[in-house]
């Protein structure tokens, strides 16, 4: 399916009762007798985190039109399969622990948000405005967030102050590790009238 920079994406979705769900069982952290270690991607409904209210994205013909959807489906699994390939890491806990993406995440007046966020349980992403184009659509903000889930299960560097800064180095480290394609961050959501630069932060 093609992704929000219209690239067209191998994803792994599954089937149960005629439909097709954007879940992922096939990854080798699934342990079938605990039912973990499963990538999830799910729609907030343009809800916020205080009255979420999200759904399973599915579809009768496994063909997804659904950009963000995909993008983000993409993404949480090529950095699962990062921290895998480069540190033997059992899925972002250690543990073989689910994989959560919610999509269409508004803020808590129902307006769009320019954000995206890891909360300690999922990844958050907004579909962006004025400054940023729907979030999901950046592979390094997708491995940023889950960045901060692996440093929140190990060191749990406490979001403040200088702990707070090298929480965020963490996590910019491993956006840029994962995104390989340059060394900048946001590039591909950040709306030039926000940042000349076309990007949140250069790594270089």
């Amino acid at each position: 399916a093609y992704d929000l920079n219209n690239v067209l994406r191998a994803i792994n979705t599954y089937l149960e009762n005629g439909t097709y769900y954007l879940v992922d069982f096939s990854q080798s952290m699934y342990d079938a007798s605990s039912g973990e270690g499963v990538i999830y991607t799910l729609d907030a409904n343009n809800t916020s985190t205080v009255d979420l209210d999200y759904k399973m994205i599915t579809s009768l013909n496994n063909i997804w039109s659904n950009k963000t959807a995909v993008s983000a489906h993409y993404n949480a699994t090529t950095t699962y399969k990062y921290f895998e390939n480069t540190f033997g890491r059992h899925s972002i806990n250690g543990q073989g622990g689910n994989i959560i993406s919610l999509i269409n995440v508004a803020n808590e007046d129902g307006s769009s948000m320019e954000n995206a966020f890891w909360n300690g349980k999922a990844a958050f992403y907004g579909n962006g405005g004025s400054a940023f184009y729907p979030l999901a659509g950046a592979l390094d903000v997708t491995a940023h967030e889950l960045g901060h889930g692996v440093v929140s299960n190990t060191a749990n560097l406490e979001y403040q102050g200088q702990s707070g800064a090298i929480n965020e180095t963490y996590a910019d480290i491993f956006g840029a590790m994962v995104d390989r394609n340059d060394w900048l961050i946001g590039e591909d959501v950040t709306k030039s009238a926000f940042s000349p630069s076309g990007a949140l932060r250069n790594m270089s």
